[in-house]
């Protein structure tokens, strides 16, 4: 029996929270190997909750929800980040942790790295060259960062890259290394559980009911990583929530559907199942739903399966609502907070993700949708636009040469773009925007 070991590797960035962050694509990969018989070892430095973690840094307690902040450590900024003048830190578990986990799991075959955010590549490279410093086993990277990247992620220290989003070509890696492989199966999301038992310990569930998106917005990668949608039966999906629900004994539950409402009633069968079984438990939809699909039932049926956090995906007021694909108007989003208010959802449970810093974008499109938000009674939260190579925006900014399509992917942070490129706001607007929203909520309320 070949042993494998998967690990969810540091990130690298100015600022990391942890809002119901699990790595559910490597723990997919462990179910299908358990199932071609290899025996399989995770390593997740992420994973606030590890009851060993407080035994080599101070944790932070939870906030709300099982969230909250992660262990972190100040390291060097890459040459192209000098100019930031903010703190480049090191997020997770801190490097004597690994170094234990490495030497408790011991000898393994193979060593299979994840990855998320394209501009936390750093810290995926500094766990490769930590691990291949102390294994001799090869070393295999997937994940999302490489599935947009191949080519930047074939120059990190891995062995060999994964540059698939689907495991059915995961047998092409495993023979690649001379381990024994069997075919996986089309219908893997509806026959596996994420592998949850490589856990201790956990602190909240994360789960998908369907993978992919039919919508097509100009600024989203996921119908390109995702060729197909499909949807789990509403019988396994509620089936696994019990079955880890009782094991880990948590009370908090997050879905991370990228598009749980396109199949309306697969949802509503899913909410009934769970308003059935009673399970105690508080439910999240963290994701940013699609608001015009919601409907009076929906919302009666997630209030009456206690679900705590609803977001909507608002992006942005104004004309980019139509040149970005549609997907959601002012008028849908007044739709949806009206429906979730009439069923009793308050603003601390229902809020809007409104983008900003969108090629284009002006800031009355952000005003006006603050003030829709306030004039319907949900909250809101600011995110930062960022570019995603492969994107049709993407390529409308390489063509008009507002970026280079070999930017290093660092400097896609988010959170420094408005320190450098020209193709939306300046640092001074994304700073005005961001204190009227504090002067809003109140100096302590947090932007996100």
């Amino acid at each position: 029996m070949s042993r494998i070991l998967l690990v969810n590797p540091w990130i690298y960035d100015f600022a990391a929270y942890d809002f119901w962050l699990k790595p559910l694509g490597i723990l997919y990969i462990g179910r299908i190997l358990r199932e071609m018989g290899h025996e399989v070892f995770l390593i997740d430095l992420l994973n606030r909750h590890d009851p060993d973690l407080p035994r080599f840094v101070r944790v932070p307690k939870d906030k709300k929800y099982g969230t909250g902040k992660f262990p972190s450590e100040v390291v060097h900024k890459p040459p192209q980040l000098e100019s930031i003048p903010r703190k480049y830190k090191r997020y997770g578990a801190p490097p004597e942790y690994l170094e234990w986990k490495l030497r408790e799991v011991g000898e393994v075959d193979l060593v299979m790295v994840t990855s998320m955010m394209t501009y936390w590549y750093p810290g995926v490279w500094d766990t490769i060259s930590f691990i291949k410093k102390r294994v001799n086993a090869p070393v295999v990277l997937g994940g999302v960062y490489v599935n947009i990247l191949p080519d930047h992620a074939r120059k990190s220290p891995a062995d060999f890259i994964y540059p698939w989003t689907e495991p059915l070509l995961l047998p092409s890696i495993l023979e690649k290394v001379g381990l024994k492989t069997k075919e996986v199966p089309r219908d893997w999301f509806e026959k596996y559980d994420p592998m949850y038992e490589l856990y201790d310990r956990v602190g909240y569930l994360v789960f998908i009911t369907t993978l992919g998106c039919p919508f097509r917005c100009t600024y989203c990668m996921v119908p390109k990583l995702w060729r197909r949608f499909v949807k789990r039966s509403p019988e396994r999906v509620v089936e696994a929530i019990e079955k880890y629900v009782d094991v880990f004994k948590v009370r908090d539950v997050a879905f991370f559907d990228d598009a749980i409402l396109v199949d309306r009633d697969n949802f509503k069968k899913i909410l009934r199942s769970i308003i059935k079984k009673d399970m105690k438990v508080n439910f999240h939809l963290p994701n940013g739903i699609h608001a015009r699909l919601l409907t009076d039932e929906i919302a009666c049926l997630m209030k009456e399966a206690n679900f705590k956090t609803i977001k909507l995906g608002y992006e942005t007021s104004g004309k980019l609502q139509e040149e970005t694909g549609g997907k959601v108007f002012d008028e849908d989003i007044i739709h949806a907070a009206r429906i979730l208010r009439k069923y009793g959802f308050t603003s601390n449970e229902v809020s809007a993700y409104i983008m900003i810093n969108m090629p284009g974008q002006k800031l009355e499109d952000v005003l006006k949708a603050i003030e829709i938000c306030e004039n319907e009674g949900i909250g809101f939260s600011l995110n930062e636009y960022t570019p995603i190579p492969g994107t049709d925006d993407w390529k409308r900014l390489v063509n008009d040469d507002i970026i280079s399509e070999d930017v290093d992917p660092v400097l896609l942070n988010n959170s420094i773009l408005p320190f450098w490129w020209r193709g939306g706001m300046n640092e001074e607007e994304i700073r005005f925007l961001k204190d009227i929203v504090r002067k809003k909520k109140g100096e302590h309320s947090p932007i996100t």
